[in-house]
């Protein structure tokens, strides 16, 4: 093995951030974004505003999850059991916990969306662009666990039985064994996205598919009540889908952080939406 590049001397607190490294400084703009004009866009005040919406969800989060617990009698009787219950609490910790992963992989770029390039085959400096493979890594955890939680959401609102539980066990087993490759990747704006391999895609859109049907099944009698349009149901979830598709697709292809700022804002409010429809349940 060749260890040419290895140095024992290695400073192993040396980080990426200016010293002395307080949340709110960031990395200079990164050589790619200043070759393509796009500096601009990565002044630390628009970096920070950028984290700080990537955090907001957290407050949402913990909110539907107190009121989901505060009413736990009156959804017991609307779903039918305890553990239906308790899936559709944990629901929105999954999800959100599961935010996690794209929020380390964005603390170690500096919050700015670059060019990604793989430091398995080039040779990658992070000061010049974003780490491809990690970026690989951190969608694979966070599919996987966004996945978890519009599973749990699903089997709170439809109940367990035989064919609830299979379609559980088959998505769990494919989304963790299932082969990294190969990727469902395309291009936009010339550039690679969405680099999730293509088993864990389908795992992921099937179950988008069901959790999109199990909030109509669960909201539909209570926006009625309200006189409110049934349509209304899908909101949450085209919000959620919709922040996901332009952090994914645009953010990650124009490299304006702009676009990453207004993702993340459509990811807040699906989550201030779902409050206001369990609100409707009781």
């Amino acid at each position: 093995m060749e260890t040419e590049k290895y140095d024992k001397n290695s400073n192993p607190s040396l980080g990426y951030y200016p010293e002395p490294g307080w949340e709110w400084q960031k990395p200079e703009p990164k050589t790619y974004l200043v070759e393509h004009d796009l500096a601009k866009y990565a002044r630390a005040w628009i970096l920070n505003l950028v984290e700080f919406v990537h955090w907001l969800p957290f407050v949402p989060t913990f909110i539907l999850s107190f009121i989901i617990f505060q009413h736990s009698s009156n959804l017991h009787l609307l779903l039918g059991s305890d553990i239906q219950v308790f899936l559709v609490l944990l629901s929105p910790l999954v999800q959100t916990f599961g935010g996690l992963m794209g929020i380390t992989m964005h603390e170690y770029e500096g919050w700015q969306v670059v060019f990604f390039q793989n430091p398995l085959d080039t040779d990658f400096k992070i000061k010049d662009c974003n780490n491809e493979w990690l970026r690989e890594v951190a969608y694979k955890l966070l599919f996987f666990l966004q996945g978890a939680g519009l599973l749990a959401f699903s089997l709170g609102v439809f109940g367990i039985n035989k064919i609830t539980l299979a379609f559980a066990a088959i998505s769990a087993i494919i989304a963790f064994i299932g082969p990294q490759n190969p990727k469902a990747t395309f291009y936009v704006n010339e550039q690679p996205v969405f680099p999730l391999s293509v088993s864990m895609s389908i795992v992921f859109i099937v179950n988008a598919v069901v959790n999109f049907f199990a909030y109509f099944h669960l909201f539909d009698t209570a926006l009625a009540t309200a006189n409110l349009p049934i349509v209304l149901a899908g909101v949450a979830p085209a919000l959620l889908m919709l922040g996901g598709v332009i952090e994914g697709v645009i953010a990650e292809s124009t490299f304006n952080q702009w676009w990453h700022f207004i993702a993340v804002i459509f990811l807040n409010l699906g989550m201030i939406v779902q409050i206001y429809f369990f609100g409707l349940l009781w």
